[in-house]
């Protein structure tokens, strides 16, 4: 390789390699609306990129409510309790408002 050839290698676009996929990186905050029995309670943030919309479930069910379901559908997180749907909206606003 000449020189000049050497010169012009690299020139442009500055790529890392293994590390250059932009997909994974997180440009700004996530963000979903959440809604329980299809009545909506509030935003989940994600704020870091060790942090899911399935914290929610866990959150859900260190308060004790396990009987429910959930599924994700672009950037709404639906939640479907099978009991004490108003106990469960109430305690996702609380916590929705705190993070």
């Amino acid at each position: 390789m000449a020189y000049d050839e050497f010169l012009n290698v690299g020139r442009g676009r500055f790529t890392m390699g293994a590390f250059d996929d932009f997909s994974s990186t997180k440009l700004s905050h996530d963000r979903y609306d959440v809604y329980v029995n299809q009545d909506y309670v509030g935003q989940k943030y994600l704020l870091t990129a060790q942090e899911s919309v399935q914290d929610i479930d866990d959150f859900l069910k260190n308060e004790g409510i396990s009987n429910f379901q959930s599924v994700v559908d672009g950037d709404h997180y639906h939640i479907k309790a099978i009991e004490n749907e108003h106990k469960v909206a109430d305690v996702l606003k609380v916590y929705l408002q705190n993070r």
